[in-house]
């Protein structure tokens, strides 16, 4: 198949969902299939300067955003309509619901009559009144249209097919499929003494990665440290991941005034090699986001048998059984992520439970050769009802 991946961001660019549109894309272009990828050029704070580039057999567009400082989080590519006329595409795969890259893709590729597939990824609540009229705004028109021209659009999961469906999506056009992880990069994993040296660490390690924003609630992880240091006084806190809301400054207030700071090591990003470093030495594994679209960096920590202490709001609480696979947050309160630290730390039984039935959870439902698996039939539904309709 030609295959056109429409995303607001790839790699070099950090985030769960360009991980897993570069991770499909990789593993269908090995499987003899062309795929190109329209995207944007911003690369967490940075421009990436090649406007395109092949990666991994994958042909990529990169293109400046329209007046990025103002229309950031619409992503608006204007030259997603130029490359779509230009390339015969079998099916196009659009990736974020309130982007305008994602319009673009599918209203284009419905005038011009090329199935369509949408994964809206993570749907996230407004975090303030502003933002939650311009959601609102976005929701009853573009996001309408967009829901109504895609012939397919891919879930995530229950709850983001929950999330879909409330905002009009038709129940029969949606399929569900999850992210996934490669678990052959973490088999061999071996505890990096050159991270522990650098960390000056000979106590515990927990572990946040993924973006520094306001859902992720980073700053409750923090908020612990002085309740954890007390039964753990060597421990650290280590957060990996790009400043997505100027977040970084708040957390650094708060271990201040905590007088945690010592305690806390903030990393930014870091290249694959390192982070599955830290993963070898992490001894817990923390995601208390007030919503999490589906957590590809807790598959990550799962497939590196770490146990996982994680809000079920979203994605995880869909896939993950509290003491079962990982321990569920009630609320993200310091308090209770203190509490659940301190068992996962003192528990050796319940620590290797966790981490084995994790491991399975993955192994079993969770690779991105059994995502892609499940993708391709997608796609050749949505090419075949195509067909039939027209």
């Amino acid at each position: 198949m030609r295959i056109l991946q429409v995303t607001p961001r790839f790699p070099p660019a950090i985030g769960g969902m360009e991980e897993h549109v570069y991770r499909i894309s990789r593993e269908l272009t090995r499987r003899g299939h062309n795929v190109t990828v329209i995207t944007s050029n911003e690369e967490d704070g940075k421009i990436c300067l090649l406007q395109k580039e092949n990666l991994d057999g994958i042909q990529v567009y990169r293109f400046p955003l329209f007046m990025p400082s103002v229309f950031r989080e619409l992503w608006f590519i204007p030259q997603v309509v130029k490359i779509l006329r230009e390339h015969r595409a079998d099916i196009v795969h659009a990736h974020g619901y309130r982007c305008l890259s994602s319009f673009e893709a599918v209203y284009v590729s419905h005038l011009r009559g090329i199935p369509s597939v949408l994964t809206p990824h993570g749907i996230y609540p407004p975090r303030s009144f502003v933002n939650g009229f311009a959601k609102s705004f976005f929701d009853k028109s573009s996001g309408r249209l967009l829901l109504d021209f895609s012939d397919k659009i891919v879930a995530l999961s229950e709850h983001n097919k929950r999330l879909i469906s409330n905002l009009g999506a038709s129940e029969d056009k949606i399929a569900i499929v999850p992210n996934g992880v490669d678990v052959e990069e973490y088999a061999s994993l071996h505890r990096s003494k050159r991270i522990l040296e650098e960390l000056h660490s000979d106590g515990p390690i927990l572990l946040y990665v993924g973006r520094i924003d306001w859902n992720k609630r980073v700053d409750k992880i923090v908020e612990a440290l002085p309740a954890i240091l007390k039964d753990f006084p060597s421990a650290k806190l280590v957060v990996v991941g790009p400043d997505y809301s100027n977040c970084l400054n708040e957390l650094r207030e708060v271990s201040g005034k905590l007088k945690v700071a010592d305690s806390l090591v903030i990393m930014g990003n870091v290249p694959k090699e390192k982070l599955l470093e830290f993963y070898s030495v992490a001894n817990v594994f923390l995601l208390p986001s007030s919503y999490e679209g589906f957590g590809l960096s807790m598959l990550e920590a799962m497939c590196s048998r770490i146990p996982v202490i994680v809000s079920p709001s979203g994605g995880p609480g869909d896939i993950l059984s509290d003491r079962t696979h990982a321990l569920l947050l009630k609320e993200s309160r310091s308090d209770e992520i203190s509490r659940l630290v301190h068992a996962v730390l003192t528990d050796h039984s319940l620590r290797e439970a966790l981490v084995k039935s994790a491991y399975e959870l993955v192994e079993t439902k969770y690779t991105w050769k059994i995502v892609v698996d499940q993708l391709e039939t997608v796609y050749g539904r949505t090419i075949a009802e195509k067909r039939v309709r027209a």
